[in-house]
């Protein structure tokens, strides 16, 4: 059955075709190709990109000094590469909150930023409809999309910490893998030792700022 040329809004997938030749691979991830041996895809189109020899891709993936983030079901996806023997990379934050925005807002600020030069893109939101939200930008997204899985775990369970668990969490990951999201960034807390150490702290611990 071949796969549609665009989705729902209109996007087109660019790695739709790639992506079903690979469909049956137990792990079809850039890195397990990479340390096989094989140049996909995505590290061609890269390569044209970066103007660089796509064995130069593969060996620095395969040697864990470059990322290629890329989930399979985010096909709407222009594929780039992160990583010291490459060009810069600039990131965009979004994100609707508690008090503002709304999902066609979300999706202006994407479209504004690719528009832009963001490489990739990160939905910080923490307001309300997160899952809708990250659902629209990721189908309008031809970067890759970032997240941080805890506020959406958070949201769960209505704010209250002391409720949230390790299955939560990581019900939360798999939801957002299974969207298309292309690379989290991780909150793993404090360890116990060192709590006394932000207890003269003038402001709580963020991640942002």
């Amino acid at each position: 059955m071949n796969q549609p040329s665009t989705n729902s809004f209109g996007i087109a997938l660019p790695r739709a075709p790639w992506v079903a030749r690979r469909s049956g691979d137990a792990t079809p991830t850039q890195l397990f190709y990479a340390r096989q041996g094989v140049i996909t895809e995505e590290m061609h189109f890269i390569a044209a990109k970066e103007r660089i020899d796509p064995e130069s891709i593969r060996s620095e993936v395969a040697r864990g000094r470059a990322i290629i983030p890329a989930n399979i079901r985010h096909t709407e996806l222009e594929p780039m590469v992160i990583g010291k023997a490459f060009k810069t990379k600039i990131n965009a934050n979004i994100g609707n909150s508690a008090v503002s925005s709304g999902i066609e807002e979300e999706v202006e600020k994407l479209t504004w930023a690719v528009k832009w030069g963001a490489d990739t893109v990160m939905d910080l939101s923490t307001g309300k409809n997160i899952h809708a939200t990250r659902e629209a930008i990721v189908r309008h997204s031809t970067v890759p999309i970032g997240t941080v899985p805890i506020y959406q775990a958070l949201e769960k369970v209505k704010g209250k910490v002391e409720e949230l668990t390790i299955g939560i969490y990581m019900e939360t990951l798999r939801e957002q893998c299974e969207q298309g999201v292309d690379y989290f960034t991780i909150h793993a807390g404090v360890r116990l030792k060192y709590i006394p150490l932000t207890a003269k702290r003038v402001t709580g611990i963020v991640s942002r700022g």
